[in-house]
């Protein structure tokens, strides 16, 4: 049995996590694949044509099920169509400047005023971009300038030598490096502090009470999968959103366990492809 995998990275690990637990539970061996590219399109488009007997599932995040389809013209997939099983793991963002320029999200604010500022991302329309624009909104920051990079590495690179500003990462990928001191946090998305950061405020505590960013990883089949092996993957999959095993799995990697199974998790993605379509629209970013 197959979990398609859109990413590398984070979203593999999530896959990998869940490979493991289900194969232990359904007797079965999943194996994670990869087919990367596209905004994670092509792995998506993949599952959207296999035939549904649940030999074959794939990994669902914001990048294919909100973003995807607002940012290319013929994904081949509709989000709305597949078959929503669970969203089981959640992962924090956190808002980085360099340690030496910028102290606090006031003094960011401060230094917007006295000129433009450059965030950075990894990619016009990538979760990132989208997260570090709706800061930017909140926040009251005019005149900032968006520089899209290749990777987060060039990223990195580009804030400790000065030429961008600020940007925003998962907790996950940044922690080692703001812990180290080469990177400085400013704020953290989600209901509570990260694990990982607890020294850094959400950006609730700090009155910016829109930065709710639902960076969610899920498990979704092809369209039209039956209501029996629906029913035994979600039963399968709620049992593993509560094993001791997995969350402290999700723990250890600095990412947040939850728990939307079924119906729950498919009225979630929805109503966020709603508004980054709504957000992406104000933006002008044009369907490539």
């Amino acid at each position: 049995m197959t979990l398609i995998s859109p990413f590398g990275s984070s979203v593999d690990m999530f896959g990998r996590l869940v490979a493991e637990q289900l194969s232990k539970r359904l007797g079965a061996t999943f194996v994670v694949e990869q087919k990367l590219g596209a905004g994670g399109t092509i792995a998506t488009a993949y599952l959207n044509r296999q035939k549904p007997d649940g030999y074959t599932l794939g990994i669902g995040v914001p990048s294919t099920l909100s973003i995807a389809p607002h940012i290319y013209k013929n994904v081949g997939y509709r989000p709305q169509d597949l078959t929503y099983l669970a969203a089981l793991m959640s992962a924090p963002s956190v808002l980085i400047v360099a340690p030496d320029r910028t102290k606090s999200l006031r003094d960011l604010v401060e230094l917007s005023k006295r000129r433009s500022l450059n965030f950075g991302s990894p990619g016009v329309g990538s979760g990132m971009h989208l997260g570090v624009e709706r800061f930017t909104t909140s926040a009251g920051i005019a005149n900032a300038i968006h520089v899209p990079f290749k990777s987060t590495e060039a990223l990195t690179m580009a804030l400790v030598a000065g030429d961008i500003d600020y940007y925003m990462s998962v907790t996950s990928a940044s922690a080692a490096l703001i812990k180290s001191g080469r990177l400085a946090a400013l704020a953290v998305t989600g209901d509570a502090r990260s694990a990982d950061l607890p020294g850094v405020p959400t950006f609730a505590e700090i009155g910016l009470t829109d930065m709710d960013l639902p960076n969610f990883y899920g498990l979704v089949g092809p369209p039209g999968l039956p209501k029996e092996i629906t029913a035994r993957l979600e039963s399968t999959l709620q049992t593993i959103a509560e094993a001791p095993d997995f969350l402290a799995g999700v723990t250890r990697t600095g990412n947040v366990p939850i728990s939307l199974i079924g119906n729950a998790f498919k009225e979630f993605a929805v109503s966020d492809l709603a508004r980054q379509g709504a957000l992406i629209k104000k933006l002008g970013i044009e369907p490539q």
